[in-house]
């Protein structure tokens, strides 16, 4: 930032360059047990039908894994442009989290942590000072 007066950085907002990082573990975390889970025997689900056991493919595995890295590598990118005031980190923030969400709902019932902590995200980019904060930054 390049101002004539040195802008504050509110402490949600460097709360949420935290909260960004720990997603980001979450979906690289998430991403290597999926990319590594074909090694031996897929992993099987039970049904919800009637109890019968479903295996998950392989190609399902590595796609799923392979783009969770991918998010949490562009989430640590992300909390580096929140430290700095970057104006398009808010919108970004935003659309990776929904998307992030989404991602949550597909990997349940072990998807409820990202989920929680990417509506907390959304709900702190949202702020009025996170707002200042991203508007007043160059």
């Amino acid at each position: 930032m390049t101002s004539t007066t040195a802008a504050k950085r509110p402490g949600m907002v460097t709360f949420l360059a935290a909260l960004i990082w720990l997603i980001a573990i979450f979906n690289v975390g998430f991403g290597v047990l999926m990319v590594l889970s074909p090694i031996g025997e897929n992993p099987t689900v039970l049904s919800a039908a009637g109890g019968l056991s479903i295996e998950i493919s392989t190609f399902y595995l590595l796609l799923n894994g392979l783009l969770s890295i991918v998010l949490g590598l562009i989430y640590v990118t992300i909390s580096k442009m929140i430290l700095i005031g970057s104006r398009s980190a808010q919108v970004v923030i935003q659309a990776l989290a929904v998307i992030n969400i989404i991602f949550g709902f597909m990997r349940l019932p072990y998807g409820w942590v990202p989920i929680a902590l990417n509506v907390i995200a959304l709900l702190i980019v949202s702020t009025s000072k996170a707002n200042a904060w991203f508007r007043t930054a160059e």
